[in-house]
């Protein structure tokens, strides 16, 4: 048998047998790249924090360069390189220090308020639905045991924390194995903004060994592309949601509304996920304001539905632009698939993943139709 036959064939029954335990075993195939992916968290939370800080870092870089480029010594080219490390990093840290500074304390008072007022916001609620019965004319609507039912909420709480207190190890092993995956994937970070062009040419030297020239190629156009579209994502995702939650605020306070830090918060923070984010946010933010007041509810929604329409087509456009290049029916897939694998961060990092892929495709099948001259005519 002819040896380069030999290969294909054997290379052809390994692809099948590989997707024929894929198919059959999906459930053992998923539990395996779910693993693959946790052991990897603090790699991969290092590569998201470098691709957010690498525009600041270079920023820095090239000012600190330019004031020593007078001197060649190669020990001032380092020294540029740690001083904007150093920038980056202390900046980044003061930040975001700053901001939990100042929310946290904000946040618990607003909870506090929120946990001790719950009996008079169950009788604004059942005021609020008396008067609609009556307004509607409805005999059917029974709100009289609404208030009391509210009144239980605090002794429904304490009994859900003492059911859990069995969990709470688990909870606090948890919580200690997250913020040891974030310290190294700053350190990470680290090693990744200082030695950048050094990992670059390590791994250009690679492929020169192990790929042809037109493989060579293609995998560094791939890689660029992947690299310019997360930190599109990233860093736009971040930067549109911060505008977001900024305008939130401070359209809540001009019209009155309250708890208007502790929503804005929350609208924040879950619009980091495409599409689904805002309104995961609003359910939480319509509820809180439907007990204090169901009015002030009702112009909250709208007030918010005025500002996605904003965001949607003046902020999101001009802050993330067309780095993500999918149309909307592929955005909501690569959430739903996303979320449905691998979570929250599925959710977030499902949409750059499926940009790239979706841009690989356009590009192949284009290429493959000026080469058929499109016979279909379409």
């Amino acid at each position: 048998m002819n040896k380069k036959l030999f290969k294909s064939l054997m290379l052809l029954i390994t692809y099948f047998t590989l997707l024929i335990v894929t198919i059959v075993k999906v459930d053992v195939f998923i539990g395996f790249f779910n693993n693959i992916i946790l052991t990897l968290t603090p790699l991969f939370i290092g590569i998201a924090i470098a691709f957010i800080l690498n525009g600041p870092y270079t920023f820095f870089w090239k000012k600190y360069n330019n004031a020593f480029q007078k001197n060649k010594d190669n020990k001032l080219s380092k020294l540029s390189k740690l001083l904007s490390i150093a920038t980056v990093y202390i900046l980044f840290f003061g930040i975001v220090s700053g901001v939990i500074a100042f929310l946290i304390p904000q946040l618990s008072a607003s909870i506090e308020i929120l946990y001790a007022n719950l009996a008079n916001y169950g009788e604004n609620i059942e005021s609020f639905l008396l008067n609609l019965n009556e307004f509607l004319k409805l005999e059917t609507l029974d709100a009289t045991n609404l208030n009391s039912a509210i009144e239980k909420i605090p002794d429904m709480v304490s009994g859900i924390l003492t059911g859990i207190f069995p969990q709470i190890f688990n909870f606090t092993s948890g919580f200690v194995k997250t913020v040891i995956n974030i310290v190294i994937g700053f350190i990470i970070s680290i090693y990744l903004l200082a030695d950048k062009d050094h990992i670059k040419r390590q791994f250009s030297n690679v492929l020169i060994v192990c790929a042809t020239q037109k493989a060579a190629k293609r995998i560094i156009k791939i890689t660029k592309m992947v690299i310019k579209t997360f930190t599109n994502f990233i860093t736009g995702q971040i930067t549109e949601v911060l505008i977001l939650g900024t305008l939130c605020f401070i359209g809540m306070v001009i019209f009155g509304f309250d708890y208007a830090l502790l929503i804005s918060v929350i609208i924040t923070i879950t619009s980091l996920i495409p599409i689904a984010g805002p309104i995961i946010g609003l359910i939480p933010a319509l509820f809180i304001l439907l007990m204090i007041e169901p009015m002030q509810a009702a112009w909250f929604l709208l007030y918010f539905v005025i500002l996605q329409q904003i965001e949607g087509n003046l902020i999101y456009p001009k802050v993330v632009g067309d780095s993500i290049g999918l149309p909307a029916l592929w955005v909501l897939l690569a959430i739903i698939i996303g979320g449905g694998l691998f979570g929250v961060l599925g959710m977030i990092l499902g949409v750059p993943t499926a940009s790239v892929i979706y841009q690989l495709m356009k590009e192949a099948v284009h290429s493959k139709l000026d080469e058929t001259n499109n016979p279909l005519n379409v």
